[in-house]
């Protein structure tokens, strides 16, 4: 088949963005011709992934940045041109530009964007007829590709992922009708988990049955030859491997320190001003000597992977650390990303390890506010917690030493990332925001690294798949729970009871064989040519 998958980002950094590479990239392995229209800005160092690309001009016409595009088993990134402004669904990173959230858009700006970009894909698959196009989100790609297609008479097919629809559809009308008319208008529509078909059914309950009748699910991978066990023996030389690297570039612990010293002097509002202080898609400066320097072959290692943002729910780990450190004493957490809510996390480890019980309150009071998103309001589950006696003594009992067990590394990319993950004993997904297709889960899995979670939409349907081959007895030690009146103290002794058990540490190799057999994406391209197949004859069908 000719296909194209319609991204509209980049191709590195979000789930998103790492999923529409990856399978690109799997399809073109399975025989497929791919053409993936984004705005990656440097698609010649995705080596190994793209064959070719092309750049396009708003005012119409192209130019070959690399290789002949086009030709079955291959990867073609079209970069197509910027509007005036540049919208996004969570303005929680740098990016250049006019970048605004789409729910700040005027109807003016809305319009130009949606003109400019139609006219780009119009003119791609003009010059480069596919069969069938797959666009991502409902925000606003599907919208774009409806009049695209329509000219052209290519279908096309929804791949919905989440932060669209619960950072632009469901706070802005504008939106939400125009997603309703992408899913009457597409073909098919495509999930990674059966809970998305909800969220759509939510979004349009008048067209929940035609919902359902076209959509199919094929759940996103991974790439099991990127991530593979680390043997505990040889985890420091796997970390010295990841020194070796020489990663760096992004934060340094002197503006650490200093955000550490404002709020001393009661400045709350310093953990806001951080944005472009630092590169925030590097990682940190002193990264490699803080890695090599903890005890990887020794402790007990917990890693998150993913955006810090107040979705994400790290406020309720770190919150948890504490009483988690009173039961398994050399307890590490690894925090692995980057986004402007670091500092906000900072800000609670630094509390934490004062005793500042005045901070502490003022960050829990206005947490979701500090997202600078939709969420307002305190951390309800932390302030749960902190209102019983145990918790707040554990919280302000701390002491100094809790700092040296939280550990910011920044953002890391794979070729990094591979070295870090399977060196971990348990890998942390406490997400208070739905997550519709979690890859770092699959990625856990591939590298042998038992996944605890937010028994939350695609993280607890992501526990559920594991049932079958781990038992419940021990997939329900993995839930974290969202109750906010138990949910910390509840992490707390999950994370601590896990770390503590050396069972774990056997389940390696049963993990990485799921994931071999069942999450590998050449698995899911192969699941994604079938559902692309069954739209197109049901197209035919109806022609």
């Amino acid at each position: 088949m000719r296909l194209a998958l319609f991204h509209g980002y980049e191709l590195a950094g979000s789930g998103s963005n790492e999923y529409t590479r990856y399978l690109a990239r799997a399809l073109a392995d399975a025989g497929h011709e791919v053409h993936v229209l984004c705005r990656e800005p440097g698609p010649g160092a995705l080596a190994g992934v793209v064959d070719a690309a092309v750049a396009w001009e708003a005012a119409g016409g192209q130019r070959a940045i690399f290789g002949v595009p086009g030709g079955a088993g291959t990867v073609t990134v079209h970069q197509l041109p910027h509007a005036s402004v540049r919208p996004v669904y969570v303005t929680d990173k740098q990016r250049p530009g006019n970048v605004k959230a789409f729910t700040d858009l005027t109807d003016d700006e809305l319009a130009e964007v949606r003109s400019v970009a139609t006219a780009a894909v119009g003119d791609v698959l003009a010059a480069y007829p596919v069969d069938l196009v797959h666009a991502n989100h409902l925000v606003l790609q599907p919208t774009i590709a409806a009049d695209a297609c329509a000219r052209l008479g290519i279908p096309f097919v929804i791949y919905p992922h989440g932060s669209d629809i619960e950072y632009t559809v469901r706070l802005d009308e504008r939106y939400l009708a125009l997603a309703r008319v992408a899913l009457a208008d597409c073909a098919g529509i495509i999930t990674g988990s059966r809970e998305m078909i909800e969220r759509l059914v939510e979004l349009d309950p008048d067209a929940a049955a035609a919902i359902r009748a076209k959509t199919a699910v094929v759940g996103v991978g991974v790439d099991v030859s990127l991530f593979a066990p680390v043997a505990p023996a040889d985890r420091s030389a796997s970390v010295q491997s990841f020194a070796a690297t020489e990663p760096g570039g992004g934060k340094t612990q002197g503006l650490s320190a200093e955000l550490g010293a404002r709020l001393d002097d009661g400045e709350l509002a310093a953990v806001l001003d951080y944005r472009e202080a630092y590169a925030h898609e590097l990682p940190d400066d002193d990264v490699a000597q803080r890695m090599t320097s903890l005890p990887w072959g020794r402790g007990r290692m917990a890693l998150f992977v993913g955006a810090l943002t107040v979705g994400k729910g790290l406020q309720s780990v770190i919150a948890a650390w504490p009483r988690v450190l009173q039961q398994v004493p050399d307890a590490h957490l690894v925090i692995v990303g980057s986004g402007s809510y670091r500092e906000v996390l900072e800000g609670l480890v630094h509390a934490i390890a004062a005793g500042d019980a005045k901070l502490l309150d003022a960050l829990v009071e206005s947490g979701n506010d500090l997202d600078g998103t939709h969420a307002s309001g305190p951390w309800l589950d932390v302030e749960a917690y902190l209102a019983t006696p145990a918790g707040r003594a554990a919280a302000l009992g701390a002491g100094p030493e809790f700092a040296h067990h939280i550990h910011f590394t920044g953002r890391l990319d794979h070729s990094r990332l591979d070295k870090l993950f399977p060196c971990a004993d348990l890998a942390i997904f406490p997400s208070v925001l739905p997550e519709a297709y979690p890859l770092v889960l699959m990625e856990s899995m591939a590298s042998g690294v038992l996944p605890a979670a937010s028994d939350l939409t695609g993280l607890g349907e992501g526990l559920d798949l594991l049932e079958p081959h781990l038992g419940i007895d021990v997939v329900q030690r993995l839930r974290l729970p969202m109750d906010p009146q138990v949910r910390v103290a509840a992490i707390a002794e999950r994370v601590a009871a896990l770390l503590a058990d050396d069972d774990v540490r056997g389940l390696t190799d049963e993990l990485r064989r799921i994931a071999v057999a069942e999450y590998d994406w050449s698995v899911r391209a192969a699941q994604m040519t079938a559902a692309y197949l069954h739209v197109l004859h049901a197209t035919s069908g109806r022609s």
